[in-house]
């Protein structure tokens, strides 16, 4: 079976420069404000000084954060793990649709 590249029709176009956009939107704008709002969860959480509720409502705000956060590192890195898998089954994705 020959090895294909998925995308290739898009190089040179709009969409290409759209990928580029949006993925690097994502992480200039999701990474820091995960981090922001697991700082400022985990800040909260130190500060509650032994109220449960105060205790109990960071702690979900830190779990929700730290949730997001893995959401944006799993978007950031899906394209290469589905290219490095797409390479062992025979296809892959055109450099020019590749967002990193």
């Amino acid at each position: 079976m020959a090895q294909t590249d998925v995308g290739s029709v898009y190089c040179g176009t709009a969409v290409e420069t759209a990928i580029s956009v949006v993925f690097g939107a994502f992480a200039a704008l999701g990474l820091p404000a995960a981090m922001i709002f697991t700082g400022r969860s985990g800040l909260s959480y130190m500060r509650s000084t032994g109220n449960p509720n105060q205790q109990n409502e960071a702690r979900r705000d830190l779990i929700l954060s730290m949730t997001g956060l893995g959401i944006v590192f799993l978007a950031l890195m899906a394209p290469e793990i589905i290219n490095k898998f797409g390479s062992e089954i025979g296809f892959s994705f055109s450099d020019c649709v590749s967002p990193f």
